[in-house]
């Protein structure tokens, strides 16, 4: 005796009742269908595609080259790529992370950096006491490491370093000669 499956055709019927639902409250509106169809026309194109939001939210971090591309923001006249997280920020510490090759990173900041000091650390490196190029007007000194986190993750660690002490806080030439002489004569 062969007994067939109750479960069998259920999966067509269900299918032929998902696509003939919608004809039918067509056809029960008051509206004729034409207006229905636009009105549901209407409705597609107000919700935007789930992939063009996405686009949308997060904007292109790299040029047709594939180099990293500047964002709107600055951290002691080092202006940041795209993508950069800020991780830590105390005082004059600042922390990023960039979601990019380390040597994209360097290439990108590298150049801004204006500095006789530059230490390689594995992969990376660190600019001491630099200048970023282009800040002229009152440059404010940073020593700046970049190091690998990731294969694909590079923090940024930029600190401030405190401006020189004004000179009227230097003692002149003469002050500090008339000090020595002073330190020399007690030592006698």
């Amino acid at each position: 005796m062969i007994r067939r499956n109750p479960m069998r055709g259920l999966p067509l019927l269900v299918l032929s009742l998902g696509l003939a639902l919608p004809l039918v409250c067509t056809g029960c509106s008051s509206k004729p269908a034409q207006e229905a169809q636009s009105s549901s026309d209407d409705a597609a194109k107000k919700l935007p595609a789930p992939e063009s939001a996405k686009r949308a939210a997060s904007p292109r971090r790299f040029d047709a080259e594939g180099r990293l591309l500047p964002s709107d923001d600055y951290v002691a006249g080092i202006r940041l790529p795209r993508g950069s997280e800020l991780s830590r920020e105390d005082g004059l510490l600042h922390v990023y992370r960039v979601r990019a090759p380390i040597e994209r990173v360097l290439a990108y900041i590298g150049p801004m950096m204006v500095t006789g000091s530059v230490e390689r650390r594995g992969k990376g490196a660190v600019y001491k006491r630099a200048s970023v190029r282009g800040a002229e007007f009152n440059p404010t000194k940073v020593d700046v490491s970049i190091l690998e986190v990731g294969s694909n993750t590079t923090r940024v660690s930029i600190m401030e370093l405190p401006p020189p002490p004004p000179r009227e806080q230097v003692p002149s030439v003469d002050r500090t000669k008339a000090a020595a002489r002073d330190a020399f004569r007690t030592l006698d």
